[in-house]
């Protein structure tokens, strides 16, 4: 290897690191100056430090698809999407779903965001401010922020809050959001 060259004689360990799928994500190495001689302890060491780097590796993958997926924005035109909230909403996923939103909105530049709250099982109180800040942030880039589907208890927690509703637009169901945006079905 052209990085062990330059130590001239000495010792090198390596064991491969792999994703479940088989793939290499690379090797995990231990290097030395001077001679070792390796036992299969140390083999076996090294491997399971591997073995455990890949699963780490394939954690930090799946939760990053799980973010992903946990602010899936739909396209319904090229001037219209849908933020489906499902679930608990956490300090950090609010701040998660400002910056989806912002960037998505900016990238495929929308005029409209419709935040469907019909899905959301539970919201804390500081998260409810969080959504009138999101709000206020795609006011700023151009895009009018449309909730649909506020259930009673989520309205008291948003009242409580803060009451500064005038940068979004509160619809009950999404059908009444296209409606206020002007779209229509038209059945042939």
């Amino acid at each position: 290897m052209e990085v062990t060259k330059s130590l001239g004689g000495g010792s090198l360990i390596g064991a491969p690191i792999y994703y479940r799928n088989g793939d290499n994500y690379g090797t995990l190495c231990g290097l030395d100056t001077k001679p070792f001689h390796y036992t299969q302890d140390h083999v076996d060491l090294f491997k399971a430090m591997a073995n455990l780097l890949g699963n780490v590796l394939e954690l930090e993958r799946a939760n990053s698809e799980i973010e992903s997926l946990s602010v899936p924005i739909v396209p319904i035109s090229n001037e219209v999407a849908i933020l489906p909230i499902i679930g608990d909403v956490s300090e950090l996923r609010t701040e998660q779903l400002m910056e989806k939103a912002l960037a998505e909105s900016a990238k495929h530049q929308f005029d409209y965001l419709i935040f469907d709250l019909s899905g959301l099982a539970n919201i804390r109180s500081e998260s409810a401010s969080l959504f009138l800040r999101i709000g206020q942030s795609l006011k700023l880039i151009g895009v009018q922020m449309i909730v649909t589907g506020i259930r009673p208890d989520l309205a008291i927690k948003a009242v409580q809050a803060s009451s500064d509703f005038d940068q979004i637009v509160i619809k009950s169901n999404l059908q009444q959001a296209l409606n206020w945006i002007g779209y229509k079905l038209i059945k042939n």
